[in-house]
Parts: structure tokens; C-alpha cells; sequence
């Protein structure tokens, strides 16, 4: 499994890249044409390497930044229900009350129907 904190895939980046210069200048003093450095297996790996941690640093960010947007998202609802509690007590007397004159009404309409 691949390492998930940054610095440390940085360093690998790094140490790759470091690995894929000296390589190639390796083949240049060597004396091997452009056509043979771009088929040397070693330099091909090497790349490679370098590939997937730029892949590796960019999937860490996309991380890095979504886990702020949701610590900002929990920040926000945190926040906010206070308002909401308010709102939701306010709720209930208002149906309590509406209940109450209703019971009346019902009372009224019963005690109403046997005079009747």
C-alpha cells in the first residue's frame, strides 16, 4: 500500500527523479544516440516511477482539499443548529396551541349535539 502523507511521496518523487538524470546522463557519456536512450528499459522504468507519483501527489491533494471542504461543510452545520433548534421549538407550540383550539371546538360540538 502506498504512503498517504505528501512529504513522503514528494520524497520518492524526488528520489526518482534524481535516478532518471543520472541515468540519462549515464548513456549520454556512454555515447548512445537519442533513439537508444528513448528504448533503454532502466530510463523507461524510471519515468514511470516519476509518473506515478505525480499521480500519487495529485490524488493526495484532491484528498487534502476535500477533507477541508467537509471539515467547512461540519463547521457550517455546527453552527447552524441553533438557529434550527429555535425554529423547531417554536414549531411545536404553534401545533400545541393549534391543538388546543381544536379539543375546544370538538368539546364545543359535542356538548352542542345531545342539546340539540
Amino acid at each position: 500500500m502506498g504512503s498517504k502523507q505528501e512529504a513522503t511521496v514528494v520524497g520518492h518523487k524526488a528520489y526518482f527523479e534524481a535516478k532518471l538524470n543520472e541515468r540519462r546522463s549515464y548513456l549520454v557519456e556512454k555515447g548512445i544516440d537519442p533513439q537508444g536512450i528513448a528504448k533503454d528499459t532502466i530510463l523507461k522504468n524510471l519515468k514511470a516511477k516519476v509518473k506515478k507519483m505525480n499521480l500519487r501527489v495529485e490524488a493526495l491533494a484532491k484528498i487534502t482539499k476535500r477533507t477541508e471542504e467537509l471539515a467547512k461543510i461540519k463547521a457550517d452545520r455546527l453552527a447552524a443548529p441553533k438557529k434550527q433548534k429555535a425554529e423547531k421549538e417554536k414549531a411545536p407550540e404553534a401545533s400545541s396551541e393549534e391543538d388546543k383550539e381544536k379539543k375546544k371546538k370538538k368539546k364545543k360540538k359535542e356538548a352542542e349535539a345531545p342539546a340539540e
